[in-house]
């Protein structure tokens, strides 16, 4: 297969339209972001699905970087004591027990700390991730799949879950705007959806330039503003019930939203 045939062209994600793009100084070739004249920050061409289950899957990029510096290791584990489990407190104020959908779930590990009163089931792009959550999942009664969000959502049947999240997730996928119109029909009425993304109004993003960790090339696809990410939820159909200026600080690479489908 070509390297053309294996490249996805995008319209912007939030407003559809395939002109007036201008190219942002982030880049690593191939791969660059470009701006839309609606402001959404994206990019453009993407490897293809299959590509991200293998070649370009996060475990298989994480694992041929450089070792991380013992001064990089102690610094993550100080702020990880310190720091209290957020997902886990936003579970437990805005989800009711029972079945929770985790798109982009990675390995699973995320639910090692959350209550058994929830059943977890996941998607994720990545077969090795995949197959860890699975094993993990089955033995709380749910199941991991491997495939895009797009493809399967609908499988999981209607009114299911009484959560979803979306850690660390619309970032990466290719149409993020019809995963959050799918999501709905397999949300219970009273379910709320959790969600966090890089902020990338963030002033670290202004200070460090490409070197920022919020751009990861090619799976970071997507790059969300609170304006952004506000407009895209609601063009979705769905009402926002917590992202208030705390939840993202410009000091803060990320950002976090709840929110719930509209009746």
């Amino acid at each position: 297969m070509s390297n053309i045939s294996k490249i996805k062209k995008r319209l912007c994600p939030l407003c559809t339209k395939p002109i007036n793009n201008n190219d942002l100084k982030y880049y690593s070739k191939p791969w660059k972001l470009v701006q839309c004249d609606c402001s959404f920050v994206y990019m453009p061409e993407v490897p293809i699905y299959e590509r991200m289950k293998n070649e370009f899957s996060w475990e298989r990029n994480f694992s041929e970087k450089n070792e991380i510096s013992v001064k990089k290791r102690i610094r993550r584990f100080v702020k990880g004591v310190l720091k209290r489990d957020k997902l886990k407190d936003l579970l437990n104020k805005f989800c009711k027990d029972g079945e929770i959908l985790d798109i982009g779930c990675g390995s699973g590990a995320k639910f090692n700390n959350i209550s058994s009163n929830y059943v977890p089931y996941g998607i994720d792009i990545s077969e090795e991730s995949a197959k860890e959550a699975n094993e993990v999942f089955k033995k709380r009664g749910g199941e991991a799949i491997c495939a895009p969000s797009t493809e399967v959502l609908n499988r999981f049947g209607k009114n299911k879950f009484s959560g979803a999240i979306m850690r660390a997730y619309l970032e990466h996928e290719h149409d993020p705007f019809e995963v959050l119109k799918n999501l709905k029909y397999t949300l219970k009425k009273d379910a709320h959806a959790i969600i966090k993304v890089p902020n990338y109004n963030s002033l670290n993003r202004k200070v460090r330039g490409n070197k920022w960790c919020g751009f990861r090339f090619p799976d970071h696809v997507n790059q969300f503003t609170p304006k952004t990410l506000l407009t895209m939820v609601s063009n979705a159909n769905y009402e926002v019930v917590k992202f208030n200026f705390f939840d993202y600080l410009p000091t803060s690479d990320n950002m976090w939203m709840v929110i719930k489908p509209k009746v």
